[in-house]
């Protein structure tokens, strides 16, 4: 089972969900690409490291792992950029006339860090990118009805004590300040919706869905 794009969405993407296994196995991963006849080489993933790294990837990345990052940029039309998600937040990015993709790895480190600002600021200032045409995808992850966490990470994005995280509620609120309206979010939970996906939170898992925007 996967989600597919909208017919407003400049780019195709995708997100998988349990059923078809964990994306971080090559075997698996490559197998689910081949059976909807997309070229495993033209993957690009993140290493993902909570960081606010953001790499711009081209066609000598291809079939690679980028390190030491959570934000990758292209204006290569053939590759397909991946990330890899079992609770945190996969966003994804679509530029006018699929010129330039973004796909960008968000739990509340990289989010509190400043990852949102450097991807659109690179965006703005790197790539020239009008950024209230750009279109962004938020994925499935773990909802403000599931996220509990502790006074410290509470304090830090200045939420009332009896609240929990909502990470969507704040990045959109990072991305109206770029201009950014154009959002879809897919208001899926990944830690109670346990049928379809993977949760860190909830089973301290090593597998992982993939987002993948081509």
């Amino acid at each position: 089972m996967r989600f597919v794009s909208k017919e407003t969405f400049s780019h195709k993407y995708l997100t998988t969900t349990k059923i078809v296994g964990n994306m971080k196995d090559k075997l698996v991963r490559s197998a689910f690409l081949d059976s909807l006849k997309l070229d495993p080489i033209n993957l690009v993933v993140a290493t993902q490291v909570h960081s606010t790294n953001v790499r711009i990837v081209d066609a000598s990345n291809k079939g690679a792992v980028v390190d030491d990052c959570d934000g990758m940029i292209t204006t290569n039309k053939e590759l397909m950029l991946g990330i890899y998600t079992a609770d945190c937040v996969p966003l994804l990015v679509s530029a006018e006339n699929e010129e330039l993709k973004a796909a960008v790895h968000v739990g509340w480190r990289g989010l509190y860090d400043g990852i949102i600002e450097n991807t659109f600021e690179l965006l703005k200032d790197g790539f020239c990118v009008n950024l209230g045409k750009v279109k962004v995808f938020i994925g499935p992850h773990i909802r403000s009805c599931c996220y509990e966490v502790n006074r410290e990470v509470k304090d830090k994005f200045g939420t009332k004590l009896n609240d929990k995280l909502d990470l969507s509620e704040i990045i959109c609120s990072k991305l109206s300040k770029f201009g950014i309206t154009d959002i879809f979010d897919v208001k899926l939970c990944t830690f109670h919706m346990e049928d379809l996906f993977f949760s860190y939170r909830r089973t301290k898992c090593v597998e992982r869905i993939m987002s993948v925007i081509m």
